[in-house]
């Protein structure tokens, strides 16, 4: 199933610009994430000065690290985890914050990152999905991780924002401050949670629950024909009072996951993904962590 969507967007890609695809890169949903924060220190008295590779060579050892802590503490080698992404918190010379390390000198240098992992099984599915669509993996990464690229430069990561990637069936969550990304969560909840409660008090299947959703938030209304062939139209404000008791439950638990990872209520929240167009989502989220809609 996911090798024909795949290949629906393969198909459109290819058509729209000409071209064969054969390379990838891919964006995965954070479930079953495992993240790290490792630091690791090299002594560079002898070495003249520090370069872009040394540096790389410096965070990727810090990244072997963190593997093996998250290795040495799992039991079953069925949960094997690879690596699918790091960002860098903070480097140091000779104990002392810098903001880079190229062309430096001193007695030690330092890297603090945090490392972000999924299971075995969630990568290898991947990759079975993608040689399916005879596609080759180039890179992989987080979803926040892509979004974060996209949508908060560098310069806006000095300021504490939490970004949510609401999709169908995980909340993925990453965190900046003080220049960096220092957290990644992920809530096992998501938009799918809405749409079952559509199905369940309309008697809809999923799917047509799923058209429902997305018919009713575009046009403030909609007609809907359960299972047993009895149709009506339904407005916005009535779904949003159905719905109500799930949009909390999402709401309650990113605001709880977000608090979690930062300690306290960011100053800004960005949500992405097809859930954030969850009717009300963003104004409860903004009254759980007391910030202005």
């Amino acid at each position: 199933s996911v090798e024909k969507v795949i290949q629906q967007v393969k198909i459109h890609l290819e058509e729209k610009h000409n071209t064969v695809l054969e390379k990838v890169c891919v964006a995965a949903a954070g479930r079953a994430l495992k993240t790290k924060r490792v630091q690791t220190t090299k002594e560079i008295r002898k070495q003249p000065l520090m370069s872009e590779e040394d540096i790389l060579f410096l965070e990727l050892e810090a990244v072997q690290k963190a593997q093996y802590e998250l290795a040495t503490g799992e039991e079953d080698a069925s949960h094997h985890y690879y690596c699918v992404g790091y960002s860098v918190i903070q480097y140091s010379l000779d104990g002392e914050e810098i903001g880079s390390l190229i062309d430096q000198q001193g007695e030690t240098a330092e890297v603090e990152i945090i490392a972000t992992f999924l299971p075995k099984v969630v990568v290898e599915s991947l990759l079975s999905a993608l040689n399916r669509s005879a596609l080759q993996l180039e890179a992989l990464t987080l979803e926040p991780i892509a979004a974060i690229h996209v949508l908060i430069p560098p310069s806006m990561r000095r300021l504490n924002v939490a970004l949510v990637d609401i999709g169908a069936g995980t909340s993925d969550i990453a965190l900046t401050s003080e220049g960096t990304v220092t957290a990644y969560g992920m809530v096992p909840k998501a938009g799918d949670e809405i749409t079952e409660a559509i199905s369940d008090h309309y008697l809809l299947d999923f799917n047509q629950a799923e058209d429902f959703k997305k018919e009713i938030t575009l046009h403030k209304k909609a007609i809907v024909s359960d299972i047993l062939g009895f149709e009506q139209e339904v407005n916005y404000e009535e779904l949003i009072e159905h719905i109500s008791p799930a949009v909390d439950t999402l709401a309650n638990s990113i605001s709880e996951e977000i608090i979690a990872l930062n300690g306290k209520a960011p100053k800004a929240v960005m949500l992405v993904g097809g859930g954030s167009q969850t009717p009300e989502l963003a104004k409860r989220l903004a009254i759980k962590l007391k910030l202005p809609t």
